[in-house]
Formats: structure tokens, C-alpha cells, sequence
């Protein structure tokens, strides 16, 4: 934030409107500027020029006080102050107050115009927080919008503050998809900051995204519309684990934008283009973070269908193979509640990891406690007894070795019908055998999801 200084001349003034011309820091350094110069005068005689020392004008002097290097006055041999002449220059007509610099230092340029999508309503993390969290989200908000480098002093926050909601705007605006992982207090960086390459980028997301919401709005219901969302990020996207600081991995660029028909994003990337579909459909949802139960950072959404939150989690519904089956998907974590993978597959939700080692709360996401939406509950899947279940996951890999698909899954009601159809996993293994071109089926399944999942393996 810019302190209020004495200006000690004129030319300090233009110094200083000459730095601001390019806005709160200069260059293309993502806000790392040199060192600021000012200018001062030493102690000023009285303006009255008692010595009498005059201008050959006639007019008086102003004098100064002789110091050192030190700042200290030097003193005569009978131990007067010694002065000198006051070093002068016109001062230009056009010159500012100190008003006019102040005033100045509290504008900004106008930011470049950017096409980049809007949302109209507030998210749910945003309404969590304080009002002085709120502002510092808008900040930053307002920030990426203009492209700028700096909105505050480093010492204006805790690392901890700023982490916590740089990462909100990060995680929660999938629009920014320009915006830089990258963490400095009180600095704003990006993948790029040239306003006609994002314009260009954001008009191949929305090519993509456009036809999707089109799509889905011809559904009846939000449950159908999410379907088309999830089938279209699973089928048509690649896990990719790279560093997301330095490409679009992370960002809805790459789910729809890059051209590449297999768009390689990480978990973020799921979860943000979900997001964004969300939002151009109406439909209420937010990007959670945590961790696998491996202990990497991961990100799903929570949607709201009807009053009620579900969890849906595209990354893993995604089984990333090498070589990608547009036949192959599945609903492992499409609308699911808390209870099936909570501090199971699931931890330190709403949470982030710092370097440190501490974690720090983004925000405690709404409870996610009914399954009526789930995927096996609308399409009639859940079996609740064996003999139901045994027919019913025969029957699915069936369909999966007669279409070439990977996927053979049915959800149960009870722990005791999902251990009953466990154990006769090798059962299915040599059923799925007897049909041509396969070698058998991998367990998939999901106790905490009460889920029979086998994975067809092919010759």
C-alpha cells in the first residue's frame, strides 16, 4: 500500500507520477520493481534570507545548511553553521501539488478489456467468510480482471491469510483460467497476461462448453444435466500429473480449449470445468479441495439438486487408461454422500496442505447426507439381496465383453449383500473368461460405496 510521504521538490513529484504511469509496479517482472528513488532537500535557511545574500535580480537567496555525509551540520572555524546557495530550477507551469500526487497514487490505469465469462451468483465458500476476507477476495478478483500485478504492501496479510483466500479466487473462479497457482503476498501472477491471447482461449472454451450447456439444457432434470457434464469430462479427458504452476493442466483451458481431443488435466482441471458448466447451466455447486488417502492434493465439487448437496468427483470417475475407451465409463462418485468417502478416500476436506506442513481451512463445505440423486439409486441399480445382485453384475459384465467396454458395476443396499457378492468375486472372474477376447475382470469394488465394480481385461 503506498505510504504518505513529505515530497521534498518538484522533480520528486514528476519522479514519482512517471513511476505510477505504468500502475502499482513496472515491468514485466509479475511485480517485482527496482529500487524507488527519492528526492529531499537538506534543512532549508529562512525564507527571509537574514544573511542577506541576493540574486544578482536583486531578489533574496534561498540558503541551505552545509552536512555531511552523516546528515550533520558542518560548523565554520569560529563555529558558525556554514550555508550555501540553494540549488534552483524553473519549476515547470504544469507541476503538481502534493494533493494532485497523492490523489494520483490512489488510481489505477484502466484495465484491459477483457471477453472473460461472468458469474451471478455468490459462491458458497465466498458467503463463509468475514468482511474483511470478502473485500480481499473482491481485491484479488478485481485484480486478475485487470491483469495487474500488485493490489497490496507484502506485510498487509499473514502468508497464512493470503493463502487462504488467493486460493478460494483460485479454485472457486474457474473463469480466471489465467491465473497463476503461484503463492506471494500481495502479488498476482499468470500463465499469460496478454488480454488478446485470453480473449482467443476464452472464446475455444466456450465453443466447447456452449454446446455442452445446449445440450444439457435440453434435459429435464439437473440429475440428466450433470450426466451430460460428467460423460463429457470423463470421456474426453486424460489425468495428466505435471506441475500445474506452469501450464493449463490445472484450468478449464485445457478440459475444453487446447484443441487436443484427450484434454490432459489434473483433478483441479475436472472440478473447475464442472464448475464452470455448473455456472452457465444455473446450477449451484463449488470446487472442495483435500486429499486422496494417499496424501496428494485433490479436488471434486459438491452440487446442490433440489435443496440437497451431493459430492461428485469426475477425476475418479475417470479410470485413466493409457489408451483411452470412449465406450468406458463410470459413476463410481456421481452424486454420493459424505458418508461413503469421507476420511475414507476423501480427507481433509475443504482443506489445503501449506509447505510448512500446516493445513489451512478454505472453507467447511455444506453436508453431503442424502443419496436419492446418487447414479445406482435414478437408473434402478441397488440390489438387496444376493440372488438379485448375482444376476445383475453377471448381466453387466456381459454387456461389457459383448460392447468392448471396460466397466462392469451395480451398487447394493447392505454390508451384507456387498459381502455375500465379494466373496464370489473369482466366480465372476471365470465367468467373465467364457466370453471371446477376455482374460478375466480385476476387483474395483467399494465397501464404504457398497459398490461391485469389475474391470474387464482383455487378450
Amino acid at each position: 500500500m503506498w505510504k504518505n510521504k513529505k515530497i521534498g521538490s518538484a522533480l520528486a513529484f514528476a519522479a514519482v507520477i512517471a513511476m505510477l504511469a505504468s500502475g502499482c509496479s513496472s515491468g514485466e517482472n509479475n511485480g517485482d520493481s527496482g529500487d524507488e528513488t527519492s528526492a529531499s532537500v537538506n534543512v532549508i535557511g529562512d525564507p527571509g534570507n537574514a544573511d542577506g545574500t541576493a540574486a544578482p535580480d536583486g531578489s533574496s537567496v534561498e540558503m541551505v545548511t552545509v552536512t555531511d555525509e552523516n546528515g550533520e551540520a558542518v560548523t565554520g572555524a569560529g563555529g558558525n553553521v556554514l550555508t550555501e546557495p540553494a540549488v534552483t530550477e524553473p519549476v515547470p507551469s504544469n507541476t503538481l501539488s502534493e494533493d494532485d500526487i497523492l490523489s494520483a497514487m490512489a488510481t489505477t490505469t484502466a484495465p484491459p478489456q477483457l471477453d472473460i465469462s461472468q458469474t451471478n451468483t455468490e459462491r458458497y465458500g465466498y458467503s463463509t467468510l468475514t468482511a474483511e476476507e470478502k473485500k480481499l477476495y473482491d481485491d484479488i478478483v478485481a485484480g486478475i480482471e485487470g491483469l495487474r500485478y500488485k493490489i497490496c504492501d507484502e506485510d498487509a496479510y499473514t502468508l497464512e491469510e493470503w493463502s487462504k483466500i488467493y486460493g478460494l479466487v483460485y479454485m472457486q473462479e474457474p473463469r480466471l483460467f489465467y491465473m497463476n497457482a503461484k503463492l506471494k503476498v500481495g502479488k498476482l501472477f499468470y500463465l499469460t497476461k496478454d488480454a488478446a491471447a485470453i480473449n482467443e482461449m476464452q472464446k475455444s472454451i466456450d465453443a466447447v462448453a456452449d454446446k455442452l450447456v445446449a445440450e444439457a439444457n435440453g434435459k429435464s432434470t439437473t440429475f440428466e444435466k450433470l450426466k451430460v457434464f460428467h460423460d463429457y469430462l470423463v470421456l474426453n479427458s486424460t489425468f495428466e500429473l505435471k506441475d500445474e504452476i506452469t501450464n493449463y493442466n490445472a484450468t478449464i483451458y485445457n478440459a475444453f480449449g487446447s484443441g487436443e481431443p484427450q484434454g490432459n488435466i489434473q483433478c483441479a482441471g475436472y472440478a473447475k470445468a464442472m464448475q464452470y458448466l455448473c455456472d452457465k447451466a444455473g446450477i449451484v455447486s463449488m470446487v472442495v479441495t483435500g486429499e486422496t488417502n494417499q496424501g496428494q492434493s485433490h479436488a471434486w465439487n459438491v452440487i446442490d439438486i433440489d435443496g440437497k448437496w451431493y459430492n461428485l468427483d469426475a477425476t475418479w470417475d475417470d479410470p485413466i487408461l493409457n489408451t483411452p475407451n470412449y465406450k468406458n465409463i463410470r459413476y463410481n462418485f456421481f452424486l454420493v454422500p459424505d458418508a461413503g468417502i469421507h476420511n475414507i478416500t476423501h480427507m481433509h476436506v475443504g482443506q489445503k496442505k501449506m509447505s510448512s506442513g500446516n493445513y489451512i481451512t478454505y472453507f467447511t463445505p455444506p453436508a453431503c447426507v442424502d443419496n436419492d440423486q446418487n447414479y445406482f439409486v435414478k437408473t434402478g441399480k441397488v440390489y438387496s439381496d444376493f440372488d438379485s445382485a448375482d444376476k445383475a453384475i453377471r448381466a453387466e459384465i456381459e454387456r461389457a465383453a459383448k460392447d468392448g467396454s471396460r466397466t462392469a458395476q451395480i451398487a447394493v443396499s447392505s454390508k451384507d449383500v456387498y459381502d455375500q457378492v465379494y466373496k464370489s468375486k473369482m466366480d465372476y472372474n471365470d465367468y467373465a473368461k467364457g466370453f471371446s477376447g477376455v482374460k478375466g475382470v480385476n476387483d474395483e469394488c467399494s465397501e464404504s460405496l457398497l459398490l461391485i465394480e469389475f474391470d474387464v481385461i482383455y487378450n
